[in-house]
This record gives C-alpha cells, structure tokens and sequence, in this order.
C-alpha cells in the first residue's frame, strides 16, 4: 500500500469530510432560514446553489463516516459528491454568465467544495484499490485460478459447462 494512501489518511479525510459536513448544515441551515425570513430575498443568493450545500452537508456527513469505516462504498459516494458539485458549479457559471447576481465567496466555496471531494475520491479510490489487491492475492484470485494443487477454479469450471452436461 501507498505512503500517502494509508488507512489513517483515508481516516483523517473521513473526519474532514464530517466536519465540513457539520459546517455545511451549519452555514446553509441559517442562510436558509434568513432567506426565507425576509421579504425580498438579498439579490446575491444564488438559491439552487444554497438548497444544494445544504443538502450536500448530509452526504458529506454520511460519506465521512464510511471512509472513517473503511466502507466499500464510500469511495463511490465521494466521487458522487465530487461529480454533482461539478455539476452545481457548472449551473453557478451559467447563472453568472447569464449576468444574474452572485457573489465572489459562493464562487471561491464552490471551488474549494469541488476540489476537496475530487482529492477525496481520487484518494479514496486508490486506497480502496490498493486495499483490495493484497486481499484478491491471498484468496488465490488474482490468476483465475485456485491455490490448491493448481486446479482451475470451481467457479470458472462450472461457467464452462454447458446444459446438456
């Protein structure tokens, strides 16, 4: 296994994922609650963008505790989040390219939501490939084949076979 790929890295990024979760919830939870407070919402809430944060911090959350846990899935979900931030942000330049209101900080948010979760997956990824590697050589699955007595694998062999047998 990688230096940099190690379980406790993946650990760490899990708890950082929880916390920005938490601050997520936090921050977007309020903004909402402002927004729909006031009458005239402030012209520089971009509001999918905020109704999608806010609902990002859940995953965020859940997604932390599956790296935490060395889940399977987890390296799946944090690509998800990366790939629909991506998207959001996508939606963000279109919105300010159609010369609707925005502000700078949503701009730089988004930037370092998408850059941490794409860190996150490519991190995750590795780790679970290089997770899974030395256990794939252990079982004796790596060739395809069994490690008792070089016999191909039951498996396999029974695949072959065709109905009339």
């Amino acid at each position: 296994m990688s230096v940099w790929v190690s379980k406790p890295a993946i650990k760490v990024l899990g708890g950082i994922a929880i916390l920005f979760g938490i601050v997520t919830l936090i921050s977007g939870g309020s903004a909402l609650f402002v927004l729909h407070e006031i009458a005239e919402p402030a012209a520089k809430i971009v509001p999918f963008v905020l109704y999608f944060n806010f609902a990002a911090g859940f995953a965020y959350i859940v997604t932390g505790a599956g790296l935490i846990l060395l889940r399977p899935w987890s390296p799946a979900f944090a690509a998800a989040i990366a790939l629909v931030t991506s998207v959001v942000f996508a939606g963000l330049g279109a919105w300010i390219l159609a010369g609707n209101a925005y502000e700078v900080r949503t701009v730089v948010a988004m930037s370092l939501r998408a850059a941490f979760w794409w860190s996150v997956s490519a991190v995750s990824i590795v780790g679970s490939r290089s997770r899974a590697a030395p256990q794939t050589e252990r079982n004796g699955l790596s060739s395809g084949r069994s490690s008792h007595n070089d016999q191909p694998d039951i498996r396999q062999a029974n695949d072959n076979q065709t109905a009339d047998e």
